[in-house]
């Protein structure tokens, strides 16, 4: 597992979006901020390298579907 990969990926995906729209920039904020809670946690509990660059990978990943609900229906409701 390659987070800083995977991250790399996941800008280049963002750059399909509006990174001024204020709900797109709610979600990237929210994102990394998922990251630095996933990390805390994860010291916290002792994980070793791989399991803290899953905890990592999940967080990152965890809403990207909404971008694109954003794009399609600018809105975060189901």
């Amino acid at each position: 597992m390659d987070f800083e990969h995977v991250k790399a990926v996941f800008e280049e995906y963002l750059n399909g979006y509006d990174r001024e729209n204020d709900k797109v920039k709610l979600k990237i904020v929210h994102t990394y901020g998922v990251i630095r809670c996933s990390e805390a946690i994860g010291r916290r509990m002792g994980l070793q390298a791989e399991d803290m660059e899953l905890a990592k990978l999940i967080a990152l990943l965890h809403d990207i579907g909404r971008f694109e609900q954003l794009k399609r229906f600018n809105s975060f409701e189901a």
